[in-house]
């Protein structure tokens, strides 16, 4: 009986562990794995139960066993005890997801006369119901999710770290506005735990993927990652969301790994994944290559019959993507100074799309929603995925 009685504390050490691991530093190997999910939320919807089982077995073991052989496990159980309840505290207390990262505690908008966030900060912007507004990626970052409202309607911005990912969603389902507790990173993708039915909810698609909500998407509101500076010369009457003080430092280290494009953890514990841009076009995934990309500044490119252009900044750090037929007719493009001109009619056109000057001003390019993020995360969710042959363009 004193063997059941240390195989079955062990066997409840094991179990926290395995709980917290399933969604809260799983290591690399694991994380590539579908199942992942089913263990996580399994532990995690069950995980009280095995407690009391556990504390169950373990007090009826002690007191079958004779008076003295009682005071020999003694010790012995005080220690996995403490074991399972620092296990406990680490995975429930500290190194989970709502607790590693804080929901934002002030939030406040101001214009961009009385802005006080760095105009070269990337934001994830969105333009909805006659209102703008800008979330600074960095906020995002930590965060991972600022439920908010854009034109009456209400959103959900979310980022992921592990993904590089920026999405907003219409939180409004089933005629209920959602709200959001982060749960950790699942399948390297951060997931979070509605507070209305209790499901489990992937932040790079937005579908409930456990729970009773399972089946259900949000809808993907149409949103744009640039700078700041981009962003205002676009919308320069939006509204831009103000750092939280309480998280000044968090921000900080947050731009900083930002601006070295690195995930901790990263994903195969690479420092630099490689980045992409990310369009879907008639439910195919076409992706570029970021620094290729930049490199080259204007691509133009096809996909299922759709003429696309791909094109950066002139600072290099914001991409968009367009389909580049106007009134029917295929344009093609080339990069001039402050923009782009167009081959047919030698208008001018700027980096958002908009003609400004010649035979087309006033036209706009369709705008494609397109994703700036790592590429392992681009593939995990689009595996049919295609990408541009930056090597043989033009050939």
């Amino acid at each position: 009986m004193t063997g059941y009685f240390f195989i079955v504390c062990l066997g409840a050490v094991l179990t926290e562990l395995i709980k917290g691991l399933s969604a809260n530093g799983t290591p690399p190997v694991l994380q590539r794995f579908s199942w992942q999910m089913d263990l996580a939320h399994f532990m995690w919807s069950n995980i009280l139960f095995f407690r009391i089982a556990f504390a169950v077995a373990i007090a009826w073991i002690f007191f079958q066993l004779p008076v003295d052989a009682r005071m020999g496990v003694l010790p012995g159980g005080i220690v996995l005890g403490a074991l399972w309840g620092f296990v406990y505290w680490v995975f429930n207390r500290y190194w989970v997801g709502r607790f590693k990262f804080l929901p934002i505690t002030q939030k406040r908008f101001e214009g961009a006369a009385s802005n006080k966030v760095g105009m070269k900060e990337q934001v994830l912007g969105i333009s909805h119901g006659g209102q703008h507004k800008a979330f600074p990626v960095n906020m995002l970052y930590y965060h991972h999710q600022i439920a908010d409202e854009v034109g009456g309607h209400p959103i959900w911005p979310t980022y992921c770290g592990l993904c590089n990912s920026g999405r907003i969603y219409d939180r409004l389902v089933d005629g209920k506005a959602l709200e959001f507790t982060l749960v950790g990173a699942v399948n390297y993708n951060a997931t979070f735990r509605d507070h209305t039915t209790g499901s489990w909810w992937r932040q790079e698609v937005g579908d409930a993927i456990k729970g009773p909500m399972k089946g259900h998407a949000m809808e993907d509101m149409p949103c744009e990652q640039m700078s700041l500076e981009s962003w205002l010369a676009k919308y320069p009457d939006s509204l831009v969301l103000q750092y939280d003080p309480t998280f000044q430092k968090q921000y900080a280290i947050r731009t900083a790994l930002l601006n070295y494009e690195v995930s901790l953890p990263g994903w195969h514990m690479q420092a630099s994944p490689p980045l992409v841009v990310g369009v879907e076009v008639n439910d195919v995934a076409r992706a570029y290559d970021w620094d290729q990309l930049v490199k080259h500044r204007l691509v133009e490119d096809e996909v299922e019959g759709t003429p696309l252009l791909a094109v950066t900044d002139e600072d290099g750090d914001s991409a968009f993507v367009y389909e580049r037929t106007v009134d029917g007719a295929v344009l093609t493009f080339e990069r001039v100074k402050g923009g782009m001109k167009d081959g047919e009619t030698g208008s001018s056109w700027d980096w958002f799309g908009r003609c400004t000057k010649g035979k087309l001003k006033g036209k706009t390019l369709t705008r494609l929603q397109g994703y700036k993020q790592y590429v392992r995360a681009w593939v995990t969710f689009h595996p049919d995925a295609t990408f541009y042959d930056f090597q043989n363009a033009g050939k």
